[in-house]
């Protein structure tokens, strides 16, 4: 699934198809399945809120029901979540994670170094959506470095995962997408701290983390300078931002805000409606109240500006616990005694801290590929790790 949802090709509705099956069959027939539903209930309230609300916000606003896509797919990736109640193969999921790692960030070494595209973009949507792909590339990047610094499993495993976590990285760096490699480094911190705090094995992690600090340094400054100037551009741009001088990713970016900002201020119960914010900016421009380099944007790039600007308090309280309440769930299960769970916990925590950070500087579920990415595996680790392993419930009750 998570190449599935980065690539561009129609046919990959058919894994997402078959798995809708799979998890309605399984909700349907199996009681345990249940009731990993009834366990995150808040979890699965907050996403059928999130359906709910957008169907209300569209009809108020009296739009087209083409803007219910998006939040639709809350509802298909809450029942795909299902599939991952029964007894997965986890060791050979994460094998085929490693996997994709390496063909995400492959195709941007390739786009650079082969290609000779001077901003390598992945293989979903063109430069528009370099960042996107940036924080999807990044969070398979830290499932690699999950299973690369535990200290049960094989050499080959170990060799795999290592080679991803290089290839992941310096894809990403490719890219030039300053919010998720920021995003990257608290997220890799919190997946070292529960390491461990779970192992008590400090030198391996840190040994790791200075190879990783090293190699991104030589990549940043010995094979793409790029990087380094795009962040150097940063405090530049936001010291001389004006309405009349907007111009720039940074200076825009803050244009942008300022019109979601009025947007939420103007309308803070209910938005200006799903979809709306470039509507609504480009009626600001036309009468002087924004500049005119943020007339071509749609979307303000922040999550959380979108939510309050288009829908109102209510769609900002949504996105905030869509993102709270599963991690609250994995922080609640780190400790677990059972490996993949914990594994599982992490990995979930690690990607809503990419996507939270992320989505300050960019819009992080106004695409296809990022928003199904996060509701496919946030649902399913969530499901996934509700209740303790079979084996361990079977221990319980025959004792």
């Amino acid at each position: 699934m998570p190449i599935a949802v980065s690539v561009p090709w129609k046919a990959k509705a058919l894994p997402i198809l078959a798995l809708v099956i799979t998890g309605a069959v399984m909700l349907f027939t199996r009681a345990e399945t249940r009731l990993r539903y009834r366990i995150a209930w808040a979890i699965v309230t907050i996403c059928v809120l999130r359906f709910a609300y957008a169907v209300f916000n569209i009809a108020f606003h009296r739009l087209g029901w083409n803007e219910l896509d998006l939040p639709a797919q809350t509802l298909v990736f809450l029942v795909t979540a299902a599939a991952f109640t029964g007894r997965l193969h986890w060791r050979a999921i994460w094998t085929f994670f490693a996997v994709t790692t390496l063909i995400l960030g492959g195709s941007c070494i390739v786009q650079r170094h082969v290609l000779g595209v001077d901003r390598a973009y992945g293989i979903n949507g063109g430069d528009w959506s370099a960042i996107e792909f940036t924080m999807v590339t990044l969070c398979m990047t830290l499932f690699s470095i999950i299973r690369l610094i535990q200290p049960r499993i094989t050499l080959g495993e170990r060799w795999l995962h290592g080679i991803a976590v290089a290839i992941g990285a310096y894809g990403a760096i490719l890219t030039h997408s300053r919010g998720p490699m920021l995003a990257f480094l608290p997220a890799l911190l919190i997946v070292i701290a529960v390491h461990i705090r779970r192992t008590r094995q400090w030198r391996g992690a840190l040994v790791f983390v200075g190879v990783l600090v090293v190699g991104v340094v030589t990549a940043t400054t010995a094979l793409d300078h790029e990087v380094v100037r795009r962040f150097s551009e940063v405090s530049g741009e936001m010291s001389t931002f004006s309405k009349d001088n907007s111009a720039g990713p940074v200076r825009e970016r803050m244009a942008m805000w300022q019109s979601a900002w009025a947007a939420f201020r103007e309308h803070p119960l209910v938005g200006v409606g799903v979809d709306q914010f470039g509507t609504y900016t480009r009626a600001r421009v036309a009468t002087g109240e924004a500049s005119e380099s943020i007339a071509k944007y749609d979307h303000p790039h922040n999550e959380y500006l979108e939510a309050a600007a288009t829908g109102g308090v209510p769609a900002l309280l949504i996105v905030l616990l869509l993102f709270a309440l599963p991690a609250i769930h994995f922080v609640r299960r780190l400790d677990d005694r059972d490996e993949w769970t914990s594994t599982l916990a992490t990995a979930g925590l690690a990607v809503i801290t990419m996507y939270v950070l992320s989505a300050m500087t960019d819009n992080v579920f106004y695409r296809a590929m990022p928003h199904s990415f996060f509701l496919f595996l946030v649902l399913g680790f969530v499901m996934a790790t509700a209740l303790p392993p079979a084996d361990r419930r079977d221990a319980l009750a025959d004792a």
